[in-house]
């Protein structure tokens, strides 16, 4: 079993995953953030909001699983979102990480804001 075995469920139920990463603390390059608000997607034809909804694509095909990679596109050619795939393999489910709260580092982080240089 790895570490990320807890993520391995039904993609209809890919909101409990959501549910427990809420409060999650990422940590990178002097920062921490712990995770306030999260957005769960599942399966083909369930989701249109979902980039798996259609099928998979060369740009998706790591929403299908394994469990536990992280999945990070680019919207809109500025913002850069991340999803933490979960679920069964070959199934389409993942979390978008939408939100969090510098909990550490906070002034690394506002350093790194564009409008700070």
């Amino acid at each position: 079993m790895d570490d990320y075995s807890w993520l391995r469920i039904p993609a209809s139920d890919v909101d409990r995953a959501a549910r427990a990463l809420l409060g999650w603390r990422l940590a990178a390059n002097g920062v921490t953030v712990r995770l306030t608000e999260v957005e769960a997607y599942s399966g083909l034809g369930q989701d249109p909001a979902s980039h798996a909804h259609r099928g998979v694509t060369a740009r998706n095909e790591v929403m299908f699983g394994p469990a536990g990679r992280l999945y990070v596109y680019q919207i809109y050619g500025m913002h850069f979102c991340a999803n933490v795939v979960c679920g069964e393999e070959g199934v389409a489910a993942a979390v978008l990480l939408r939100a969090g709260e510098v909990v550490d580092g906070l002034e690394t982080a506002r350093a790194r804001r564009a409008a700070a240089r």
